[in-house]
């Protein structure tokens, strides 16, 4: 991601207590924001596995194109560009609170504290929230905040390529013949969530949600999710230290650098990964029982999914500083300056458009159609938080959770909107 040069330590400027926004890295929030709700609409807002007939139930054009989309552009995208979003506004706020010559760790500690209990809740409700798993993780960011650029930097590299589970994987086929190093049962699994989205009242739901903590450490541990988030955390808090995004007209060199090479590595993968299927249907091989071949074909995807959120955010980064592109892309900032509120909204109608206790669309909407009410939901977003913004400082679920982290109620209503 830079050169020896670029990774090496250098002493923090002085920050004033409260650091103006970056409307880029609000844009990007945005941008993930969009892509998480896409990646979670076009199959019915579901948390969990369903049974593999369900996936195949459109078999139309337009949900064929939908779903190809969601299978290169989406998928496992942008869960790491928000998560590279963490780790940046990690940087910023433990700057912030160093320089008001707070307790860092004790404030954050808190902060991260109450987020948790904020992710409970919101798992009760939706099992594939992720404020559960950012919550951890953040804990052991801020214990890891004082390694130095190099050491990050590479840390960052190995988790986001997802080599620790490749590792785990390859001990596992060598010792046990077999790629799952934690058995999971998706057809049981599958079965089960499908009569949740389809049968069950708000009562059932909560509790299959409680229990599922396990499946959904499992999946986490399994996919090497765990570590990809953890590594973008890394990027991130890395990109906060080298002052990135700063001045994004002053990095415009670093980007387009990175935007070249990321772009390069992209089409390498696609070649590889296009000679490798044609290798496998020429030869038909039976690749559920090919354990290498699947190890194989996963790193591929590792790669290709954080080359590509890596890609976005240097592209976006740079059509940021061309005028037109910049007023097309400013309306993402609103959704951006109200993540966690908009994430939570996003839920809410997810499972209330599809679920049973809710309006009960599971399965009655295409993938193709779910694209479109992604879009109807979003913009509608981007309305909302735009004159939220207008008469107030914060999000409200953002307000809270500020409040919270002080001990003291907030400003929230702007002083012009005062008079």
């Amino acid at each position: 991601m830079g050169s020896v040069s670029t990774l090496r330590n250098i002493p923090t400027a002085p920050l004033l207590a409260t650091q103006p926004r970056i409307l880029t890295i609000d844009v990007l929030r945005g941008l993930a924001l969009f892509g998480i709700l896409y990646a979670h609409m076009i199959f019915w807002y579901s948390a969990g596995p369903l049974p593999e007939n369900v996936y195949k139930a459109y078999f139309n054009i337009s949900s064929g194109i939908a779903i190809g989309l969601h299978m290169l552009f989406f998928n496992a995208k942008f869960f790491s560009l928000f998560s590279f979003l963490f780790g940046l506004s990690f940087y910023i706020q433990i700057q912030c609170l160093a320089a008001k010559h707070d307790n860092v760790v004790l404030r954050f500690g808190w902060r991260l504290f109450i987020l948790g209990i904020i992710g409970l809740i919101h798992h009760a409700f939706w099992q594939a929230d992720i404020l559960t798993i950012y919550v951890p993780l953040g804990f052991i960011l801020l214990f890891a905040r004082n390694l130095s650029n190099k050491t990050i930097f590479i840390l960052g590299a190995l988790f986001i390529l997802n080599i620790p589970t490749k590792i785990i994987e390859a001990i596992s086929i060598a010792t046990q013949g077999t790629i799952e190093f934690i058995p999971n049962n998706f057809v049981k699994d599958g079965a089960a969530y499908f009569i949740v989205m389809n049968e069950a009242s708000l009562h059932d739901v909560i509790l299959h949600n409680i229990y599922a903590s396990k499946e959904k450490l499992d999946f986490q541990l399994s996919s090497g999710r765990l570590f990809i988030t953890f590594g973008f955390f890394l990027l991130g808090t890395l990109a906060g230290r080298l002052k990135w995004f700063d001045d994004i007209e002053k990095s415009k060199e670093f980007f387009k650098n990175l935007w070249k090479k990321i772009g390069i590595f992209l089409i390498f993968l696609i070649v590889v990964g296009a000679i490798f299927g044609i290798t496998v249907n020429v030869l038909s091989i039976d690749m559920k029982n090919s354990n290498w071949l699947r190890w194989f074909t996963g790193y591929l995807v590792d790669a290709f999914n954080s080359g590509l959120t890596i890609f976005y955010i240097a592209s976006v980064t740079l059509l940021m500083l061309k005028p037109k592109w910049h007023n097309r892309l400013a309306p993402l900032s609103y959704v951006g300056k109200m993540a966690l509120t908009s994430y939570l909204i996003q839920t809410l109608f997810g499972v209330l458009i599809f679920f049973h206790f809710g309006l009960g669309l599971f399965l009655k909407t295409s993938p193709a159609i779910n694209i479109v009410i992604c879009y109807l939901i979003f913009g509608l977003q981007i309305v909302f938080c735009k004159y939220w913004l207008r008469r107030f400082n914060y999000g409200p679920v953002e307000w809270l959770w500020r409040s919270g982290t002080y001990l003291k109620w907030q400003p929230l209503l702007k002083k012009n909107s005062q008079s």
